[in-house]
């Protein structure tokens, strides 16, 4: 499988004729054989040294000899060795661990590492020098290697091999002919106000219009080669997170991804947010040849949702602000001040509503005036400030014995009135007990204080609520004129 790809077959043909070519090269010796050259430079010092030397030994200056034979293993790295040795062996100069470093040929001949040279005196032979020079190179395979034409060719052939291949990648990903995106199509799609990106199967971009270069500030050539995961997407830094990008999706076999969206930064490095769809470019087989992905740019929208939300949340604080106001003004509208009871207006009107129902439906209604006895010796002997507490003690009561339905009104000073719906004239009075017994009870500001009520009933053939009202008044006086403190 790994030879169908266009790349790696591209880059092996590559490194074949670079393989050649060094083969060519070497056979018209064009490639120095090192060894050679090695062998040439040890020879010509051998054949220098023997002329010095048969040049002192016919003068008898062996002391030069021996001189010249250690300056030159002291001062060449090359040379391990060397030594004289006359034709009965005897040795006449020696220099370095000669004994321990020489071999001598089976064949009598010179290798690259143990040289022998005669020397002669009056044209005759009467020593020979012996040179044991270092190895070539080292003495190990991979050394061998290293210094010879393979070793050459195997460096060559590796490194053009990768250079090759990533250049063949990176230029197939651009010059594909499959992947080209004609001019008219380009042109098309920079018409387009939505940004657009083309992403062939393994991501790489191979088109972007000219909306979408223009959100990185960049040109949609540029752009081009690139991988979709590399554009600096925030919120994608693992590998679970690049997977979740939208043509990953459509790649891996999914048809249509609507209604995403996405957050970028751009080269300038403010972050905006994008819509995101994407959908499949089908091949001739019908396999997903890549994906379509369009952007539109909401950042803008996104701020101004944002100060939309911002403005509906305060808009509700103010209309809850506004509900709690009205609601407090219609509470002073329609309530006493001071008692909270119904003011005397309020109570007039929601009295009218209830006595016009009673006397259609032919159902009970009764109304109770209560009066607080003595009310203006609290006010005289401790204060009004004291008095206006005990309004509010008697008020409390009043509401605290009746129920919702009942109308409980401040009707004028200490009076009061309530109005009972559905409620027979004995029932009201057991009530009137029980708040009149309750009031006799109680201690307020220092202060105890009695309530005289009276009470009447539309069985009394109250032709309005002010004559039901009426009723309930001479009832309250004749409880005063009858002692106080009690319920008629």
């Amino acid at each position: 499988m790994i030879f169908k790809n266009p790349a790696m077959r591209l880059t092996i043909s590559l490194v074949l004729i670079m393989v050649n070519f060094l083969f060519f090269a070497n056979m018209i010796g064009f490639i120095p054989n090192r060894s050679e050259s090695v062998m040439e430079v040890r020879k010509g010092m051998g054949e220098s040294l023997a002329l010095m030397f048969s040049a002192a030994a016919e003068e008898g200056e062996f002391q030069i000899i021996q001189m010249i034979l250690r300056s030159t293993v002291e001062q060449n790295e090359d040379v391990r060795s060397a030594a004289i040795r006359t034709k009965d062996g005897k040795l006449i100069a020696l220099v370095g661990e000669h004994l321990a470093n020489w071999r001598k040929a089976t064949d009598g001949k010179s290798t690259p590492t143990h040289i022998s040279i005669p020397l002669f005196m009056n044209n005759k032979e009467w020593a020979t020098m012996e040179i044991c020079f270092t190895p070539l190179w080292a003495d190990s395979l991979a050394g061998g290697f290293k210094n010879s034409f393979m070793g050459l060719m195997g460096f060559m052939s590796f490194c053009c091999f990768i250079f090759f291949w990533f250049l063949m990648k990176r230029s197939l990903r651009e010059l594909d002919p499959s992947a080209v995106i004609p001019d008219r199509v380009q042109r098309a799609f920079d018409v387009l106000q939505e940004g657009v990106l083309i992403l062939d199967e393994k991501e790489y971009i191979v088109m972007a219009n000219q909306s979408f270069a223009q959100l990185l500030g960049k040109t949609p050539g540029e752009m081009v080669g690139m991988k979709g995961s590399e554009l600096g997407w925030l919120d994608c830094q693992t590998q679970k997170q690049l997977q979740a990008l939208p043509w990953f999706k459509i790649i891996n076999g999914k048809q249509t991804l609507t209604s995403g969206s996405m957050r970028l930064r751009n080269n300038a490095g403010n972050e905006i947010k994008l819509a995101v769809n994407a959908s499949a470019v089908g091949g001739e087989t019908g396999k997903n040849r890549g994906a379509l992905v369009t952007f539109d740019d909401i950042t803008q929208l996104e701020e101004n949702n944002f100060q939309l939300n911002t403005m509906v949340g305060q808009l509700k604080e103010a209309n809850e602000d506004i509900r709690q106001k009205s609601k407090k003004l219609k509470i002073l509208a329609s309530c006493d001040p001071m008692t909270l009871c119904l003011n005397r207006r309020v109570l007039g009107e929601k009295f009218a509503v209830l006595f016009n129902r009673a006397k259609s439906k032919n159902t009970q209604l009764c109304c109770l005036m209560a009066d607080i006895d003595f009310f203006k010796k609290v006010n005289d002997n401790y204060g009004h400030s004291t008095g206006d507490e005990v309004i509010k003690m008697v008020a409390n009561t009043l509401k605290t014995n009746t129920r919702k339905t009942d109308l409980v009104g401040r009707y004028g000073g200490e009076e009061f009135v309530v109005v009972f719906p559905g409620l027979s004239m004995d029932k009201v009075v057991s009530i009137a007990e029980r708040i009149r017994q309750s009031i006799e009870k109680k201690v307020c500001e220092g202060v105890k204080v009695t309530l005289s009520q009276g009470i009447s009933s539309i069985e009394f053939n109250a032709g309005k609520p002010d004559d039901l009202i009426d009723q309930a008044d001479k009832a309250l006086y004749a409880a005063k004129e009858s002692g106080r403190n009690r319920v008629i």
